[in-house]
């Protein structure tokens, strides 16, 4: 592999690094380790030798761009935990019972298991106060819906798509026969298979939108808590807990008018203050963005998100100055109660926010700041039933 290093003709700010980071990494698969040093100033990433002349333009342009979009534009800091002022990292995130089975794949058992259990139980009941409607959700999701949730122009480079032979009985004998000595699937099979109807889920929450399309919801509107497998492919990022291609997401989903969800978001933040400082970790609610595609308004969306505070980020750090977005709390405006067509009585088109917690990420966060030993845990988590048990 070879190092490369690009200087930057300004240096990166902490927030235009972070949106950097999350494209590079879609320019090419052979790209690895993408890092900021030097204050920003320089970035680095190793590449095979021969493709790095090409990538290193392609990567220059990209994190220009992204400054150029993002300008002086400076991240909103929400909340602090006390813990932030002298940070503890007892841990690195892994321990016995993580399993890799694939490519951004993980079993847990044993203690990893235990602590995902109780993150599960403890989020589920966040939508207790507002006695959330449960709902339990499908993996696959029709390609129809994901494409009126704007994914397929936003978020391209993350879907996984559904697909299945075609029903050909030749076609399916021939596929048959050239596989039955083969490891893996040879690189016809693409061909065989039909146009994708469906796809894997990458949120919970849109199976929500599309179960009361063309409805109009009572005046105080509705709560689902939904919980899920999603899948979102994320190329080289993909290494453990942190970036997992298939994860497991918890929401709690509100639909009713624009103050009444907003209202419900701000008691959302409060619930989720207390839940840091419970449980001693340090960790911060920002302003954030989504990972957009690297497409001519990518910067665009951006740029609206962070500047009008739709997405709210919940970031725990870890060690070497790292951080991890373990979950979120997003204000959709009126999107999908337009592409949905849902209304709510005497306020027009639904508005909507959801709180949505990554387990897998609390899990990996959890233990590298509080350790593998359950006597340096907090209380909330060493005395819960996940682990006094029998």
């Amino acid at each position: 592999m070879q190092l490369v290093t690009i200087h930057l003709p300004k240096p990166a700010h902490e927030m235009a690094q972070e949106e950097i980071l999350k494209k590079i990494a879609h320019l090419s698969k052979t790209v690895r380790n993408m890092r900021f040093t030097n204050e920003g100033a320089d970035l680095e990433f190793e590449t095979p030798a021969g493709t790095e002349t090409e990538l290193a333009e392609r990567v220059e342009q990209l994190a220009v761009s992204v400054q150029k979009s993002l300008r002086s534009l400076q991240r909103k800091l929400v909340y602090r935990s006390e813990a932030c002022a002298d940070p503890q990292f007892r841990g690195d995130g892994m321990c016995e019972g993580m399993h890799m089975l694939g490519n951004g794949q993980v079993a847990l058992d044993g203690m990893p298991l235990r602590l995902f259990q109780y993150f599960d139980r403890v989020f589920e009941a966040f939508g207790d106060p507002w006695s959330a409607n449960p709902l339990l959700t499908p993996t696959l999701i029709p390609a129809t819906v994901l494409a009126k949730c704007d994914y397929f122009r936003s978020f391209p480079h993350n879907v996984t798509f559904a697909a299945h032979l075609s029903e050909d009985a030749d076609r399916i004998e021939d596929f048959r026969k050239r596989h039955q000595e083969r490891d893996t699937l040879d690189e016809m099979a693409l061909t065989d298979m039909e146009a994708p109807e469906a796809c894997l889920s990458p949120a919970t929450c849109y199976h929500v939108y599309h179960l009361h399309q063309g409805q109009t919801l009572p005046a105080e509107g509705m709560v689902y808590g939904v919980c899920g497998k999603c899948f979102r492919y994320e190329s080289s990022n993909m290494r453990d807990l942190r970036r997992l291609w298939d994860f497991t997401m918890r929401e709690v989903v509100f639909m009713g008018s624009r103050d009444s969800v907003l209202k419900e978001r701000e008691r959302g933040i409060e619930m989720t203050v207390r839940f840091l400082e419970e449980h001693r970790l340090a960790g911060e609610i920002r302003t954030a963005s989504d990972p957009f595609f690297i497409a001519p308004d990518a910067s665009a969306k951006t740029y609206f998100q962070l500047s009008a505070e739709t997405k709210y980020e919940m970031s725990l750090m870890l060690p070497g100055e790292e951080r991890l977005a373990v979950g979120s709390l997003n204000y959709h405006t009126d999107f999908f109660g337009r592409a949905f067509n849902v209304s709510v009585e005497g306020s027009g088109p639904m508005h909507s926010v959801c709180i949505a917690f990554g387990i897998e990420r609390w899990v990996y966060a959890f233990l590298a700041q509080h350790g593998h030993d359950p006597a340096q845990w907090p209380d909330a988590v060493r005395t819960a039933p996940e682990f006094t048990a029998k």
